[in-house]
């Protein structure tokens, strides 16, 4: 089977999404599937092309001309598509931001976040946020619809998501099939509490939504001089977050070193006495996956991912404010003895039900399941 994968991020990856590509082409390839990918390019003019860690990707041009960008690079893909159509088997489309593109292929698509709700959960304040939703109204809630009403194959990362669909767009009676994200649990492997330095780490975007301004002020309440704070990403907020650790104090216990790659991101999971997820809303990271792997304790907000989690996983909960976010950590850090178990039981689960060789099986399972309803 051959499968071509399109998304509007770039690529190779520099965020969940493509992560999220990468991971589960890596596992379709140990299967025997060839996977390319389709993504966003960085040049204004000319396409790029390469290969990262044995998968094919073709980078397509893209005009910065908000909000008509996507208009301006549908024709493109669309183009590319069509030449192309012959060399795959399947069109897995990975939403949002992709505008509506024809293909005769049989099409799966999977919706990461809707742009709706994910907008809608920005608590910054300022133009460019309220610029963001009314995209998502006006434009990126329209892309999205056009792709459910056309989909094969629908799927999301997490019940949450689902239930978001259900609530704000049009699925004619469907309901999406829920593959999570996943982690290789070889490349992210354990490492025991005592190996470990006082770090608090945070790994994504510096950008809306994620909370990041109530981490610096737990952060702050902590009390805890021996304690540094990782802000590991980048983004559009980076300079008003160093303005906000000025200002609390902290500046001297907080590193931004920006953006880290897979192995990056390994070494600072590695590192870390905990992980902390501050996010007001998210489909499914893929860091708390990658740090469960890995044996780091998790403190994270009430987000999508618990659901596809057991009823008392093996991480810390807390309220998006920043007293409870202190006292999580707190609590981990007197409770030496449950964390480990803790660590251990997380490893435990993300092995049997996370990987991406599992999900990469029930993957092709449904894939499968289009063509036996085709013939």
């Amino acid at each position: 089977m051959r499968v071509l994968f399109v998304t509007n991020v770039g690529f190779p990856p520099r965020e969940g999404i493509g992560g999220h590509l990468a991971g589960l082409a890596r596992a379709l390839r140990h299967r025997g599937i060839a996977v390319e990918i389709l993504a966003r390019g960085r040049r204004l003019l000319g396409w790029e092309a390469g290969v990262h860690d044995g998968i094919r990707y073709t980078l397509c041009p893209f005009p910065r001309l908000k909000p008509f960008h996507h208009r301006l690079v549908r024709p493109l893909l669309e183009g590319w598509l069509a030449r192309n159509a012959r060399r795959f088997d399947l069109v897995h489309f990975h939403l949002p931001l992709l505008p509506p593109l024809h293909t005769p292929l049989p099409r799966a698509v999977t919706v990461h976040t809707p742009m709706l709700t994910d907008t809608a959960a920005i608590r910054e304040g300022g133009l460019r946020p309220l610029l963001m939703r009314a995209n998502a109204r006006l434009l990126s809630r329209g892309y999205e619809q056009w792709h459910l009403d056309r989909a094969d194959l629908l799927l999301t990362v997490s019940r949450r998501v689902a239930r978001e669909l259900a609530a704000h767009y049009r699925l004619h009676g469907r309901r999406p099939v829920v593959l999570p994200n996943g982690v290789d649990t070889r490349f992210f492997d354990f490492v025991p509490l005592e190996r470990r330095e006082p770090l608090l780490l945070y790994v994504g975007r510096l950008g809306y939504r994620k909370g990041l301004r109530r981490l610096l002020e737990a952060f702050a309440r902590l009390g805890r001089p021996d304690l540094t704070l990782v802000l590991l990403g980048e983004g559009p907020l980076r300079a008003r977050l160093l303005r906000r650790a000025e200002a609390l104090g902290i500046a001297d216990r907080v590193l931004l070193p920006g953006f880290a790659g897979r192995a990056g991101v390994r070494a600072w999971l590695r590192r870390a006495a905990c992980l902390v997820h501050p996010a007001d809303y998210e489909g499914f990271p893929l860091v708390l996956l990658e740090a469960m792997a890995c044996g780091t304790p998790v403190v994270t907000t009430p987000i999508g991912a618990l659901e596809e989690l057991p009823p008392r996983p093996p991480l810390l909960v807390a309220e998006p404010d920043p007293e409870a976010i202190a006292a999580a950590v707190d609590r981990l850090f007197a409770t030496p003895g449950l964390t480990a178990l803790r660590v251990a039981a997380a490893r435990a689960l993300v092995e049997r039900d996370f990987d991406w060789e599992v999900l990469a099986g029930r993957l092709l399972d449904l894939y499968g399941g289009l063509f036996r309803e085709a013939a």
